[in-house]
């Protein structure tokens, strides 16, 4: 009898070209221990106990006025630091997926579906991060009668993290090309530099500083500079769709970009 052969063919078919769920699921799991995870959980952590401590020491010399510097300034540093937590994320995956990575590529299909499971699995990872800052900020907003910046914590978190996309591609593709060095170049130079940038007329040429100048509408913080001297209103909230259209068409070229390499890539 002829007919197990089919289902024989298939699960073949399945193991050698597993589809970017399948993929996607197994890079989560790979990344539930080691510096992916503890990037995802000890950085809303240690800014929000900055964050509380800040507010309760410096409470006797006005609350209102201590709540809200700290409140934009916890938001801001977020923004800033995204490059370097974009960096830390690539180099845990890196770990975690060497082994499975070297497995893999011996299968037979395009290896750009590791790379696009990669950069969604840490996302993932990063939104959660994203998500508990927002929380433990607006919790503390409850806790301080000022309910309004609930809503100004979870945008003011998430942001960056979306703007920061073409940056964590590029570093995961540093990754692959360099090594750990390569992406640890990128988020250390994006976190200088996009810090300096991000409030300057000229921050769209960076996309490391993208998530700096996304922030700084939401947060209300003035930043380094002010663009307002230049005649550019730093706080006009017009910025933001600007900066989701350029992470949607740089984050594609990029992808496109590393699917070609990893594809073509020797071991």
């Amino acid at each position: 009898m002829s007919m197990p052969e089919p289902r024989v063919r298939s699960a073949e078919s399945a193991r050698d070209s597993p589809s970017l769920v399948l993929l996607l699921s197994l890079a989560l799991d790979r990344l539930r221990w080691g510096l992916s995870l503890w990037t995802t959980l000890a950085t809303p952590v240690a800014l929000a106990a900055l964050f509380a401590v800040a507010v309760f020491i410096g409470a006797g010399r006005g609350q209102e006025e201590v709540w809200d510097h700290w409140f934009g300034l916890t938001l801001y540093i977020w923004a800033v630091l995204t490059p370097m937590l974009a960096a830390l994320y690539a180099v845990g995956a890196d770990q975690a997926d060497e082994s499975a990575k070297r497995v893999m590529y011996t299968y037979a299909f395009p290896r750009r579906r590791l790379l696009f499971a990669d950069v969604l699995a840490l996302m993932a990872l990063w939104t959660v991060s994203a998500l508990m800052l927002a929380a433990l900020i607006a919790a503390a907003a409850l806790a301080n009668d000022t309910p309004g910046d609930a809503g100004t914590a979870f945008a003011g978190a998430l942001m960056p993290v979306l703007a920061a996309l073409p940056t964590l591609v590029l570093c995961v593709l540093a990754t692959e090309a360099w090594g750990v060095a390569g992406a640890t170049c990128v988020g250390v130079a994006g976190t200088l530099f996009g810090a300096l940038a991000g409030d300057k007329v000229y921050w769209w040429v960076f996309p490391p500083a993208w998530p700096t100048r996304g922030v700084i509408p939401i947060a209300e913080n003035q930043g380094l500079a002010s663009l307002d001297a230049a005649g550019v209103p730093l706080l006009s909230l017009s910025v933001l769709p600007v900066i989701g259209i350029a992470v949607l068409g740089l984050s594609g070229v990029l992808l496109a970009v590393g699917a070609l390499y990893v594809d073509r890539r020797e071991i």
